[in-house]
């Protein structure tokens, strides 16, 4: 099984691999294994010679983790709606919930980009950011509303008999049982906000400038090598997002006192 497991790993990870190859080869014929010239004069491409990139990347970043933090804001009390209390068409709401993942993405964008434009916001990062949140909203509600079941609400139920106020119950009671949830739906919302492009360019109209509006022009013009950088940037911010995620997680919880103590 774990020779298994490391051969799906290798799979998983080669393309990753080959990509980042791609990046530092500038002559790779068929069917050598590895580029017979490399350098650097794509990253250099990228950095210095495209003034868009380095504004683009904080976008891309400041965009994201504006769009988790409004998805949090809406789907903590959303999943605990949903979990801890019974209301009339509950059911109905949490298929509803999940209809920005059903429906075809560019036909959710299409209709919002309506909206959008009635609102005066196409053309802004506030406009992106909700568009953003609506298709990362699933996810979040989801990963949430797995946690608060998991939890459950008895020791909310004794602070409150004890006399304490939702705020402070939110503060001192719920907030530390839910903060690995909190951590996994806010890294999620910020990998699937760095990686959209249809909904930024269609909503964003060419005004808001991430990674990826900078990077599909290029597989469309047959730069892959260019394009490559743009996609290592992003799988770095990824893995990024995932590696502090974890860090966080474990600090809180103190893992490596419990199991290496």
């Amino acid at each position: 099984m774990k020779a298994l497991f490391y051969v799906w790993v290798f799979i998983s990870c080669a393309p990753l691999l080959v990509l980042a190859v791609m990046t530092v080869s500038t002559f790779w014929p068929y069917p050598a294994l590895l580029p017979e010239i490399m350098s650097w004069e794509y990253y250099y491409h990228v950095f210095v010679q495209n003034d868009q990139t380095l504004n683009a990347a904080v976008t891309s970043i400041l965009l994201a983790v504006s769009v988790a933090f409004i998805t949090l804001m809406i789907a903590v009390p959303a999943a605990k709606a949903l979990t801890h209390h019974n209301f009339f068409g509950k059911d109905f709401v949490k298929i509803l919930v999940l209809l920005p993942i059903i429906v075809p993405g560019i036909a959710v964008t299409i209709g919002n980009q309506i909206s959008m434009i009635r609102l005066g916001l196409t053309g802004t990062f506030g406009g992106v950011a909700i568009i953003h949140s609506l298709f990362a909203l699933p996810f979040a509600i989801r990963i949430m509303s797995n946690v608060f079941e998991a939890v459950g609400n008895r020791l909310e139920l004794q602070a409150a008999v004890l006399g304490a106020g939702p705020a402070f119950i939110f503060r001192r009671v719920t907030l530390p049982q839910i903060i690995p949830g909190l951590l996994a739906a806010f890294t999620l919302s910020f990998t699937i906000s760095i990686a959209q492009y249809v909904t930024t360019f269609m909503i964003g109209g060419g005004r808001v400038i991430t990674l990826t509006i900078l990077l599909v022009p290029h597989i469309q013009g047959g730069q892959t090598h260019i394009a490559a950088v743009y996609s290592v940037l992003l799988i770095g911010a990824a893995v990024l997002s995932l590696s502090m995620m974890e860090h966080i997680v474990r600090r809180y919880y103190n893992f490596e006192n419990v199991f290496y103590a």
